[in-house]
């Protein structure tokens, strides 16, 4: 089922309307990818993963056995001795048989915490007016179910309301919160009143239920106070307590929304059911480069049945002690990888997710994906067969409020969207979205010689990565001979040339759909930008940019590399 993008009307897919309809295709086997080379690879960096499952105690839109998902899944990391998260909706936590279910039978190594999701029973007790249908106990649309279809005032009452009563069943604090749309508002009460170790937030998706999230971290950060999909900039405007991405997300094909269900490791869609996938996933987080910090989140809700996850799960545990063998990742609760953090990192770290093989083992026009983030930005060059090309690039500054950060959202079907400075999808036409030839966001490459000619750079070899503690470098090998390379840094991206005529210089082509971007002004050496009414910017060095009617074409000096200042000066 295909989703439909916010901003088309209130109306958008659910993620478990799209598995009654999920068509399971055969993958495709294949051998381990190889390893990108890592060179001065900090041996330090801090690889987790995650189990966390979710608890619901209703689900009204069909009727279903949610204690048996619970009961199987616990089975299958207790036969791993793995440590596990259980978090609980608050319906959970008041009715059913979970709460005495887990009591019994976690392990020392488990913990268990609160899904912040609003239903009935928790906006009674906090004595909030329920909005939800009249008949629904949970009811899954954006201003009923979420912090940010409440005031800040609401917020902190529910926010209040549910860890009293998790201390009332538990005898003490939850130490790990999540949610699918977490603001910060929530983060800001939970770190300050309740000492929280660690949140959860939803991975970047595009109208599934409801809400599009777009240019968020990869993985885990410190949240600004006015934006929990934005890390802090500034460690005086930084809440102490680490957001983690949720679900597992394919770094490759989920960008250009080209699959028809959700794509990510949970075992109910096709991608978490993929042996293929999972392997390679499971090597990106564990045995590539990472950065700093690489992480990763399996695991299912309890409210897709037993029957949809019952293959894939037992087949990912099994999958994961094989991974954990090798030494090189930790599997861990939620509240200790955040601890973790919290020791190892005053602000966000660099981190990165680089995979260089096809995830899926396609062999016809494969595609790879390099990821980077920092606090100052995130990148991604992405790579479909021979062409390559920047595909995303985005921003943070500490004075962009998240939206519905003061005032409730109020419909269903919202976006809550970055700071681009490339946005390779809603800056792409309709025919792209649609898996035609049309016009793709990007930013391209090319070779200029002297009588100022620009020929279009293809890749002849697969890139090469090394990295280093705080930056990465992408060495693509051309086919014509010599290779671009491309360094991403905590501020700065630079691009360069090596192995190529003296007189050549390298020019970076950026192409969009004018009416969907956020460009404002291009001048010589800096490119302004403006998107809900804040304005903000990227500086050039050794480099001269022009507006074409497509876009902007950036042409190198004659030496030293390009280089992107990045970074949001306050």
């Amino acid at each position: 089922m295909p989703e439909q993008r916010a901003g088309q009307g209130n109306m958008s897919v659910t993620r478990r309307e799209v598995v009654g309809g999920l068509i399971i295709a055969a993958t495709t086997s294949c051998l381990y990818p190889a390893s990108a080379t890592a060179e001065d690879r900090d041996v330090s960096a801090l690889r987790s993963i995650n189990i966390m499952n979710f608890i619901r105690a209703e689900e009204p839109r069909e009727k279903m056995d949610l204690f048996a998902p619970v009961r199987n899944q616990m089975e299958q990391i207790k036969k791993h001795g793995f440590p596990a998260t259980w978090l609980l909706q608050y319906d959970a936590l008041v009715e059913g048989p979970f709460v005495e279910f887990l009591k019994a039978e976690m392990p020392p190594n488990h913990e268990v915490g609160i899904w912040f999701e609003m239903n009935r029973r928790i906006c009674d007790d906090a004595k909030i007016v329920w909005r939800g249908n009249p008949d629904w106990e949970w009811d899954y649309h954006v201003p009923v179910a979420y912090a940010i279809g409440y005031t800040p005032d609401e917020r902190r009452k529910l926010a209040d309301t549910a860890m009293a009563t998790f201390r009332r069943v538990f005898g003490h604090s939850a130490r790990s919160i999540a949610s699918w749309n977490l603001d910060a508002v929530s983060v800001e009460h939970f770190t300050t009143h309740y000492e929280v170790d660690a949140f959860g937030n939803c991975r970047d998706q595009l109208a599934t239920d409801g809400f599009t999230i777009w240019g968020a971290p990869i993985t885990g950060y410190y949240p600004n106070t006015v934006n929990a999909w934005s890390p802090a900039v500034s460690h005086k405007n930084q809440l102490k307590t680490p957001i983690f991405r949720l679900l597992g997300q394919d770094p490759v094909y989920y960008y250009d929304n080209r699959l028809p269900y959700p794509d990510t490791m949970e075992p109910v869609w096709a991608s978490g059911q993929s042996k293929t996938f999972v392997k390679n996933f499971l090597e990106m987080i564990a045995i590539h480069p990472t950065g700093q910090f690489g992480y990763a989140q399996l695991g299912q809700e309890n409210s897709f049945g037993w029957p949809a996850m019952q293959s894939a799960y037992p087949m990912q545990m099994e999958q994961l002690a094989h991974i954990s063998k090798m030494g090189c990742v930790v599997i861990e609760t939620m509240s200790e990888t955040g601890r973790k953090f919290k020791r190892a990192f005053k602000t966000t770290p660099p981190q990165a997710q680089v995979m260089l093989e096809d995830p899926f083992g396609n062999t016809s026009s494969p595609e790879r994906t390099i990821w980077y983030q920092s606090r100052f930005l995130r990148a991604n060059l992405h790579f479909r067969d021979r062409e390559f090309y920047l595909r995303d690039l985005q921003v943070y500054n500490d004075r962009y409020p998240q939206p519905y950060l003061t005032q409730p959202a109020t419909i269903h079907g919202i976006e809550q969207r970055m700071l681009a400075v490339l946005d390779g999808y809603h800056w792409s036409d309709d025919n792209v979205h649609a898996g035609k030839p049309g016009t793709r966001a990007m930013g391209s490459f090319a070779l200029v010689d002297r009588e100022g000619r620009a020929t279009a750079l293809e890749m002849g070899l697969p890139p090469v990565v090394n990295e280093s503690a705080n930056s990465l470098l992408a060495t693509v090998r051309l086919a014509t001979g010599g290779a671009l390379n491309v360094r991403f840094s905590e501020s700065e991206l630079a691009f360069w040339l090596s192995g190529t005529a003296e007189h050549e210089r390298l020019q970076l082509i950026f192409q969009w759909v004018p009416s969907r971007s956020a460009i404002e002004r291009v001048e010589p050496h800096e490119l302004r930008y403006k998107y809900r009414d804040f304005q903000y910017h990227v500086h050039l060095v050794n480099g001269e940019a022009a507006a074409t009617k497509s876009g902007v074409v950036i042409t190198t000096g004659s030496k030293g590399p390009l280089v992107f200042r990045m970074a949001q000066l306050m």
